[in-house]
């Protein structure tokens, strides 16, 4: 058997649920990296001392009253919150420090609210799975495929790749119509043929609106040399059908006529479940975001947290003094 051109390679690829929204109560902490909140905490706090060491060396230094070290510790806490200081140092060096302080707190709060207001804006969403090391560093993820035969096994079992061999060790065999099932569910991603899961799951899964739930991995892993037409050994119109495929595939026309039956099975399909079509409402429809009290829960978890230490604190002055 001769064979002709290739003029589709079938790739495998991995299909995961859409990445969801990161929590909202974590939206007060979201504009910063940890490590710039480790930063500005740590600056914060020695800031607090080295300003009451300067006051308690000048205070030995002309016998003026020195500044307790709590009362510096709320004072360049309150500057970093944009409170104004209750009292400014009388030495130059002292000055000097809370100035360039409180310049330093006008940049940290300009930027955090202006990131603030972007994360409210919009929101933010976990990271999406596009390769084989994504889905090893997802804590509590599973993954599976179909029953693995002829060249996807040999992909996989014979590979050097440790990546692609702690995939293969931990895979879960099972149908695609199950394994779409647990994809939409969350927690579990499908390795599959690109084509073959870009029809089936376009004929199933579709939310109210027509659109796709799940997300294609943009790495693909190709696992044999793609598809040909195979004649008997001599054929002279062999060579004729390889040069009509390459010209088909320089002007684009393979790509489009898949595209268009992949279109027609999801029209067909939309057909026959017969769905109502939705309007959507204004939040959906307009680019502006509306803040609602699920943005902002975390302010509240925060100030309910403050309203406790304070009443702790009340309880324990009540004793303390009784």
């Amino acid at each position: 058997m001769d064979y002709s051109r290739v003029y589709y390679q079938d790739p495998i690829v991995i299909v995961s649920p859409k990445p969801t929204p990161l929590p909202r109560h974590l939206a007060l902490t979201r504009p910063f990296e940890g490590e710039l909140w480790l930063v500005v905490t740590v600056c914060t706090f020695v800031l607090g001392i080295i300003l009451w060491l300067l006051q308690k060396m000048w205070s030995w230094v002309s016998g003026d009253r020195s500044a307790s070290l709590v009362s510096t510790l709320f004072d360049s806490w309150g500057m970093l919150l944009m409170k104004p200081i209750t009292e400014i140092p009388s030495n130059m060096n002292g000055q000097v420090l809370v100035g360039w302080w409180l310049l330093t707190c006008v940049i940290i709060t300009t930027a955090y609210r202006s990131s603030f207001i972007a994360h409210l804006s919009v929101q933010s969403k976990y990271p999406p799975i596009n390769n084989f090391q994504d889905l090893l560093n997802r804590d509590g993820w599973s993954w599976g495929s179909k029953a693995l035969l002829g060249t996807v096994f040999l992909y996989f079992n014979q590979s050097s790749d440790p990546d692609i061999q702690n995939i293969f060790r931990k895979m879960e065999i099972s149908s695609i119509e199950d394994s779409l099932k647990r994809v939409l569910a969350g927690g579990f991603s499908l390795i599959v043929v690109k084509i073959r899961v870009k029809v089936q799951a376009a004929e199933i899964f579709f939310d109210q609106y027509g659109n796709s739930r799940y997300q294609l991995a943009r790495t693909e892993y190709p696992i044999f040399g793609g598809n040909v037409w195979g004649f008997r050994q001599g054929a002279p119109f062999t060579s004729q059908i390889s040069k009509m495929k390459q010209r088909l595939i320089e002007a684009g026309l393979l790509n489009l006529w898949l595209d268009d039956i992949i279109k027609i099975q999801t029209e067909l399909k939309n057909a026959d479940r017969n769905t109502e079509e939705l309007t959507l409402n204004s939040e959906e429809n307009s680019n502006q975001v509306v803040l609602g009290l699920d943005h902002l829960q975390g302010g509240f978890y925060l100030l309910l947290l403050g309203c406790f230490l304070a009443f702790l604190a009340f309880v324990a002055e009540i004793i303390t003094q009784c």
